[in-house]
């Protein structure tokens, strides 16, 4: 049943959080004029400008793939409603760390440049509109949950 409307959101929360990978977090124009903050070349970025925290990139795509891969399982669970919802509760939790991570990791980079010209990149914005779509797949789980429940008290 990959047609439900649960499904669509997870597709979204997958597609948002591939679009937090490949758009750049940040922009340094006095650091890197040419070279965005990304993670998917965050190696380039650092190479370049000088900076120690490689680590925390590292963090930040151990997050992203674990959420990529939770996001997946969670959709073709649909015969197994509690165990979505469940892992919907995971991937959130997730999702906020990568929040919180990407912030303190635009944070230190920052700290260590010292650029006024500094600026959020588009694709910082992206996990928390995935968290938005986690908490409606899993009220949309919960929806059917409490459905099926009636039905069967009604046998």
């Amino acid at each position: 049943m990959l047609q439900r409307i649960q499904s669509i959101y997870l597709f979204l929360v997958f597609v948002f959080s591939f679009l937090f990978f490949v758009l750049p977090l940040a922009h340094f124009p006095a650091v890197a004029p040419e070279m965005p903050l990304r993670l998917v070349r965050y190696h380039e970025f650092f190479t370049a400008v000088d900076i120690a925290g490689t680590w925390m990139a590292v963090v930040l795509i151990l997050l992203f793939a674990l959420a990529a891969i939770i996001t997946v399982y969670t959709t073709f669970l649909y015969k197994k409603r509690m165990a979505q919802i469940r892992f919907g509760k995971y991937n959130m939790f997730i999702h906020a760390a990568i929040v919180l991570v990407s912030f303190f990791f635009i944070d230190s980079i920052r700290g260590q440049v010292y650029d006024a010209g500094f600026s959020y990149g588009a694709g910082i914005f992206f996990p928390v509109i995935s968290l938005i779509f986690i908490l409606m797949a899993n009220r949309a789980i919960r929806k059917d949950e409490n459905i099926v429940r009636s039905a069967d008290r009604i046998r």
